[in-house]
């Protein structure tokens, strides 16, 4: 018998949020390590809306995280999180001076909520941006 696709959140360990954008779509895994390597909990992506398509590339990172942690509150809230990001600037993003009131906005939303350090991960091992990958390219990620 193999093992589930997705295991069942266990509140007491970190959270892994990992999250890409493409042009036109949002997507994120969260994930937690139970003892044997990171493991999935819940995939989430949508399309975005048209306005959202016209954000500049760092918007759309950021709408994907904001997104992540808003269907997934009700495990990241007092939860230990680290987000993985294939955007390499968004690990400064608590640093820059020059936030748009989008970016501020959002911003404010996430550290009034949650506890979480971002880290970055390079673009072509990050799992989130293999959701949209040929199932070829994802068993290499995998």
């Amino acid at each position: 018998m193999s093992p589930p696709v997705l295991r069942i959140a266990d509140p007491e360990r970190p959270f892994e949020v990992i999250t890409d954008a493409s042009d036109i779509v949002i997507r994120a895994v969260l994930m937690q390590d139970f003892g044997n390597g990171l493991q999935p909990i819940a995939y989430e992506s949508r399309k975005m809306q048209s306005a959202e398509r016209n954000y500049p590339v760092h918007d759309k990172e950021m709408l994907a995280i904001v997104h992540a942690f808003k269907i997934w509150r009700c495990y990241l809230t007092g939860a230990d999180v680290t987000l993985r990001t294939n955007h390499k600037s968004l690990q400064y993003l608590r640093a820059q001076p020059n936030l748009n009131p989008r970016q501020i906005r959002w911003l404010d939303y996430l550290e009034s909520n949650f506890t979480y350090k971002i880290m970055y991960k390079k673009g072509a091992n990050n799992i989130a941006e293999a959701l949209s990958r040929p199932s070829a390219q994802l068993a290499a990620v995998l």
